[in-house]
């Protein structure tokens, strides 16, 4: 009775604190980051690094002309255009990985470790999107695009990868992005053990998948990419009828006038997306009836 005389007559102030919080949790940061910025900062690093690599092989001719060198083999035609998208994206990951350390000043444990992984990770996915579009052309380009959209969803870049829907927690494995953006955090919040070597071992895999692409699975597919090539160049060919000496473009500045005054609906997409776009369109086409 005592006991409970002693407890109804207590401090509530006490009591309060201790309901409040009956277990006291000391949390201790083995491995802290600074801020959100340079936790997502491997993902957008290595994002920008495989769309440099897209954007590379839709501005320059990823394949020359045999024709001007006639005494090359395949293979020296692949390595000979390869190194110079190599090159160029090595540079711009210099840029990038710079940028992010002197210009957004992320948390970085181990910088230049950080360039090094910065420089295979391009290395590797300059290799394999070149070799795609090497082999099968735009549509290696698209193969490259939808492989970057499936990555972007589930290579646990801000999520960790169990979040995520089943599909991604089954093949997010088969893609390149998972293994670099964690070697990149070894770099940025620290080493454990040799965690960052099997992340590049894993890494460098995709680069033998590209040269496999590149040098053997590439020769089946010339024929189709050799007349796929042609007909693009062709234009007259394709049914596109052009006066003597005039381009494409004089065509289009020809037929634009009359396409605007003949047209049953004109739409500007100026300040618009593409849903608002279609949405326009299927509007107009409505009011039409």
């Amino acid at each position: 009775m005592q006991a409970l005389v002693d407890t109804l007559t207590g401090d509530p102030d006490m009591y309060g604190e201790f309901f409040s919080e009956p277990v006291e949790i000391e949390s201790v940061a083995v491995y802290p980051i600074e801020n959100y910025g340079s936790a997502v900062a491997p993902f957008y690093t290595v994002l920008s690094v495989w769309v440099g690599c897209i954007i590379m092989v839709a501005i320059v001719k990823v394949k020359i002309s045999k024709s001007k060198y006639p005494d090359a083999t395949p293979t020296q035609l692949f390595f000979g255009r390869g190194m110079f998208f190599i090159a160029m994206g090595q540079v711009q990951t210099l840029i990038t990985v710079l940028g992010d350390l002197f210009i957004l000043k992320i948390q970085c444990v181990h910088p230049l470790l950080f360039w090094v992984v910065g420089a295979l990770t391009s290395l590797t996915f300059t290799l394999l999107i070149y070799a795609l579009v090497y082999s099968f052309g735009d549509v290696g380009k698209a193969i490259a695009v939808v492989i970057l959209v499936l990555q972007i969803a589930g290579s646990s870049g801000t999520y960790p990868i169990e979040l995520l829907p089943e599909f991604f927690q089954k093949v997010y494995i088969f893609f390149p992005f998972p293994y670099a953006i964690n070697a990149m955090r070894e770099c940025i919040c620290g080493l454990y053990e040799a965690d960052i070597v099997v992340y590049l071992l894993k890494l460098l895999t995709f680069l033998g998948v590209g040269l496999v692409i590149g040098l053997l699975i590439r020769i089946p597919f010339e024929g189709l990419n050799h007349y796929m090539e042609k007909r693009l160049e062709d234009i007259k060919g394709r049914g596109v009828v052009l006066r003597d000496g005039q381009t494409l473009y004089d065509l289009y500045l020809e037929r634009t006038p009359l396409y605007e005054k003949y047209a049953d609906i004109r739409i500007s997409e100026t300040g618009l997306d593409i849903e608002q776009t279609v949405e326009q369109i299927v509007d107009g086409i409505t009011n039409l009836h």
